[in-house]
């Protein structure tokens, strides 16, 4: 059996009742951070730009775009709120896939599932099984996927909204393999891009792509029924010839990806890359005696690979702030604390800002793990004295998880000024009991804001 049928067969087998009680309570956590990070980035510019496009198409109301008030069709709704999702770089990452599995996925579940009134239980294993199809073909490809250019995020996003989105249309074998066919001629999206408005739009495209694949091939329209592995198919375009598609098929499902090796929670709303050595680096800040205007040098070693995405060195806006790893530790030195604040571009255009990351060099190891290894923090002071810290897991990673509790205020924290509270209260009751929800209609309004009544708070 090949690999396009494996998936789609996985796909199409795999219902609620099936998935382990894990995979559900992995599920909905990945939701509730997952819209935690698309309605605070609503405050963006890009979402600005991105919303007010999609609202002068004037498409059929279907499905609503977050902290809006409107409703459009389903496909432009997932693009929009797609991009919102990762306009912050402030969402769930993944080692299979080395990218986020769910910025591209979520939004186009949500908005297919709030055209066709699905219900609580379709979303989750809509979810899950887009979030399987991306790690493992993401396991398959390897990381020369990633080293050649490509943003995993919008290719691999674009298979798993795909194969979700033909789950929630109940897509049979043959149409769930053609989605994945009309997804792969949708795929793409370069690093190149990075630091821009276009690598959130790249979540966005992903979502809006799978929408529209699986919806095509619903209705009949036709693709390479083995698209994945074919000799012009997925692995060999966008792989180097180094993937091992046979092995990674081999665990689709046993264990779920979103299990193990599970998803990795952002405390930080920058590159994943830059996290081990910020939380060194705040751990010292906290618990030696720095003071800024004393640092002579700081220096960061970490593992071969973490530079790859950390392309801005001298960023003179808040977005390639995000992809600083100088930045990110000058600014974590200055003010202690790293958030939505630290990538204004006001904050990252400081003078102080600027004369220390001058001062932060970054040094790769040549030997070692590759990509999500330690990183070591050493700052030396004009006194000679050295602090140094080192950290191998970070904060939110699958071996130091989140509770609950803590990801309900990284909710609450995102949604202060665009949800009143009492909606805030009631989204997140309703994420917490997902699978018993009847249909998603009434989250969606609340976060959409589009329910009878709805307005943000201060609103006139």
């Amino acid at each position: 059996m090949g690999v396009t049928e494996k998936l789609a067969q996985f796909v199409v087998g795999t219902d609620h009742d099936s998935l382990p009680e894990e995979v559900v309570t992995a599920a909905k956590r990945a939701v509730l951070d997952t819209l935690a990070v698309t309605i605070a980035g609503c405050g963006e510019e890009a979402a600005a730009i991105i919303t007010a496009y999609v609202r002068e198409l004037g498409a059929a109301a279907e499905a609503g775009v977050v902290g809006s008030g409107f409703q459009t069709a389903a496909s432009e709704a997932a693009l929009a709120n797609g991009t919102l999702a990762h306009a912050l770089d402030y969402d769930d990452v993944s080692t299979s896939m080395l990218g986020h599995p769910s910025a591209p996925l979520l939004p186009a579940v949500l908005a297919l599932a709030e055209k066709t009134g699905a219900a609580g239980k379709d979303v989750i294993v809509a979810f899950v099984v887009g979030f399987e199809v991306e790690c493992k073909v993401g396991s398959a490809i390897g990381a020369s996927h990633y080293a050649r250019g490509w943003h995993p995020t919008a290719t691999l996003g674009t298979l798993g909204a795909a194969a979700a989105c033909a789950k929630l249309l109940r897509s049979d074998v043959a149409a769930t393999r053609a989605a994945l066919g009309i997804a792969t001629s949708l795929a793409g999206g370069t690093r190149q891009n990075f630091g821009t408005m276009s690598k959130p739009l790249h979540a966005g495209i992903a979502a809006r792509n799978g929408v529209m694949a699986a919806s095509l091939a619903a209705r009949g329209f036709t693709a390479d029924a083995s698209i994945i592995e074919a000799p012009l198919g997925f692995l060999h375009l966008f792989g180097v010839g180094d993937h091992d598609a046979e092995r990674a098929m081999a665990s689709l499902g046993e264990p779920f990806d979103i299990i193990s090796p599970g998803i990795a929670v952002k405390l930080y709303p920058c590159c994943y890359e830059s996290h081990r050595a910020l939380d060194a680096t705040l751990q010292l800040q906290k618990g030696a005696d720095i003071e800024p205007r004393r640092i002579a040098r700081v220096e960061a070693r970490v593992c071969r690979g973490t530079a790859i995405p950390l392309i801005h060195h001298r960023p003179r806006t808040g977005l390639e702030g995000k992809f600083s790893m100088e930045y990110c530790l000058a600014a974590a030195l200055l003010d202690g604390r790293i958030d939505l604040a630290s990538f204004s571009d006001e904050a990252v255009q400081r003078p102080q800002a600027q004369e220390l990351l001058r001062r932060v060099e970054m040094v790769e190891e040549e030997q070692g793990q590759p990509i999500f290894g330690p990183a070591t923090v050493t700052v030396i002071l004009d006194d000679g004295s050295q602090h140094s810290r080192r950290v191998e897991t970070p904060g939110g990673d699958p071996k130091a998880p989140l509770t609950w509790e803590e990801l309900v205020a990284k909710y609450r924290d995102c949604a202060a000024g665009i949800l009143p509270d009492a909606a805030t209260a009631r989204s997140v009751e309703i994420i917490a009991d997902l699978e018993a929800a009847a249909d998603v209609g009434e989250l969606m309004g609340i976060v959409c804001l589009t329910s009878p009544g709805a307005e943000a708070p201060g609103a006139k």
